[in-house]
């Protein structure tokens, strides 16, 4: 029989957002899914908003009993932003004693707390001043993280700075699941671009504070699979890559933005504003870990007709259904379990086999 190492982590995954409830109580402010949910209400899936959730806010003494019952030794979650710092500065007193009786609650049932910083939360005080396209996000963000690194640093031994960052950027900028629910692939680069000085910030933060701890990124990775060996449809798969993949995992690992990415962004009017500062932030704050999710194969061919400059990533590469595909068929997502195979060996041959 074989055994699995005596220090594999076996847990699960949640967040603020989506478990915590209480979404305007205990002095925590509104993010923009309680600003969507007070003036869309019919976006949300049968009425459901923040504000109950799961309710671990009220719960979580009894989570982390049947976290310790079914045999977890992990759980990753993430901290609310918007409960910490309500106004983005001042430090909110009845989110300090939650999150380390939550914390305490895990480690006194075996559990480690992996905590995450942004799981697509963003406060409404940060939206109201452009959000994410504002370069002001950048040092918000890394305050949020150096307060939450400093008041909870004894409890928490990884963290993780943002959850698939690429999800609220696409999600909010391009193909309106997220609020404010733009179609512009201009902006969408803009606020991947402070995401990702964001994402470095935080490490440098982190660095700052403690010498014990170990800090990573989670990022939805799936690796592209093109229709054919034609030119067309692997000049698709190799974008789809620069865009899905190598746009996040490059200079998170690397330090670098790849090239061809930086070329295909000036042929197409999307380059974002820059600082020259900018490329040693990137280049001198890599993580120590990577979480990697992995949903189904993206499968990819060669767009029908090519708009230049290009509108939207189907410009450059269009999805292809593979007719030979198992299916899920409650989430219409393709099974393929090759897919973490090819997403490990990548990671070993291309990023230093990073953790």
């Amino acid at each position: 029989m074989k055994h699995f190492p005596k220090n594999f982590l076996w847990g699960t995954a949640m967040s603020a957002p989506q478990t915590e409830g209480q979404n305007l109580s205990f002095g925590k402010t509104a993010t923009i899914w309680d600003h969507w949910f007070k003036t869309a209400q019919e976006k949300f899936y049968q009425d459901q908003g923040p504000e109950i959730t799961s309710d671990v806010y009220g719960h979580y003494l009894e989570d982390c009993r049947r976290m310790q019952a079914i045999g977890l030794n992990s759980f990753r979650t993430s901290i609310s932003w918007a409960r910490l710092l309500p106004d983005g500065k001042t430090i909110n007193p009845e989110a300090v004693a939650f999150y380390r009786q939550y914390f305490l609650a895990m480690l006194d049932h075996g559990v480690e707390p992996i905590i995450n910083l942004f799981h697509f939360d963003t406060p409404m005080w940060l939206m109201t001043r452009g959000g994410w396209e504002n370069r002001d996000s950048i040092d918000a963000f890394a305050f949020y993280a150096r307060t939450a690194f400093e008041l909870f640093g004894d409890l928490v031994d990884k963290w993780t700075t943002f959850n698939e960052p690429l999800v609220h950027v696409e999600c909010g900028y391009l193909y309106q699941y997220h609020y404010p629910a733009v179609v512009d692939f201009k902006r969408a680069t803009q606020v991947a671009y402070h995401t990702l000085l964001a994402h470095k910030a935080a490490i440098k933060a982190f660095r700052e504070v403690t010498q014990t701890g170990k800090i990573g990124i989670i990022l939805n990775i799936s690796p592209t699979y093109p229709k054919s060996e034609a030119k067309e449809d692997m000049l698709a798969a190799f974008r789809s890559d620069l865009l899905n993949t190598r746009s996040f995992l490059d200079p998170a690992v690397l330090g670098t933005i790849p090239d061809e990415l930086l070329v295909l962004l000036k042929e197409n009017e999307l380059l974002p504003e820059t600082k020259a500062e900018d490329h040693k932030l990137i280049e001198n704050n890599i993580y120590d870990f990577i979480g990697l999710n992995d949903y189904q194969p993206r499968r990819v061919q060669a767009p029908k007709v090519t708009r230049l400059p290009a509108q939207m990533p189907a410009d450059f590469y269009q999805p292809y259904d593979w007719p030979k595909k198992k299916l899920n068929p409650h989430r219409g997502w393709e099974i393929y379990p090759e897919a973490l195979y090819d997403v490990a060996m990548m990671m070993k041959e291309n990023y230093h086999n990073m953790p």
